[in-house]
């Protein structure tokens, strides 16, 4: 996962909604991707298509994919929300061959060849997730996806911290909540450390950092380090 560092370094430095979007489109672009759609923290699935946070998608596929009536039957955003925690990378050719074979000719009609879907929060009665969809062939593997997860992570809580209307996260506020050993490990998580490491460097067990880690993503209301490194890095 060395590639995703710095991607994840761009979006943090964006300062506007048109630079946020054009490093998004660049990190994705990295790991073989050319389109995406992020929709966070949505009520319902109309929502998640109607109202994206940050997409690529043009008015007119969006349009498409509602009128089609994908919006209740898209196998992707049934996995997707289902499966926090387990993104996954997939070809239209898998589609095709199983019981949403329907669905497999709507994605080959748009020549899409493989995408990569990863939920983004697991908050109850709300759908969060990525998608990333390549039009050119190429082998996937799992890190691909989970490269995709950690993008949108960290791009949905950029966009909060720059006032992007539709991007639903509380973020920086919360940083008051931490109390100073928890800022401290903070900066040392945004400086990409590991657990281990910062136990060594502040002198604690690496249970201990375990620990004030899980407190750090409680009290952010994140759902990992990437996205709380990026909120430290927004003060």
């Amino acid at each position: 996962m060395e590639r995703i560092a710095d991607p994840v370094m761009s979006i943090c430095a964006a300062e506007t909604e048109v630079e946020l979007r054009r490093v998004v489109q660049q990190s994705i672009e990295r790991f073989g991707f050319q389109s995406y759609n992020l929709s966070f923290r949505k009520k319902d699935r109309r929502e998640f298509m109607s109202e994206p946070t940050l997409t690529n998608w043009s008015g007119a596929d969006l349009a498409r994919y509602a009128d089609e009536g994908w919006v209740e039957k898209d196998p992707l955003l049934e996995m997707a929300v289902g499966r926090p925690g387990r993104p996954m990378v997939w070809t239209s050719a898998q589609w095709a061959s199983s019981v949403h074979s329907t669905y497999g000719e709507y994605i080959a009609s748009t020549g899409i060849i493989s995408g990569a879907t990863a939920a983004l929060d697991e908050r109850p009665g709300s759908l969060s997730a990525m998608t990333a969809l390549s039009f050119a062939d190429a082998s996937r593997s799992r890190s691909d996806a989970y490269a995709i997860q950690i993008i949108g992570q960290v791009a949905v809580t950029r966009a909060a911290v720059l006032g992007i209307p539709r991007a639903d996260v509380i973020g920086a506020p919360y940083l008051n909540r931490l109390s100073s050993r928890q800022m401290e490990i903070l900066g040392w998580i945004a400086q990409g450390k590991s657990n281990a490491d910062i136990a060594i460097i502040v002198g604690s067990s690496k249970r201990t950092v375990d620990y004030h880690v899980s407190e750090i993503l409680r009290k952010l209301e994140v759902a990992s380090k990437a996205q709380a490194a990026a909120i430290y890095s927004s003060q």
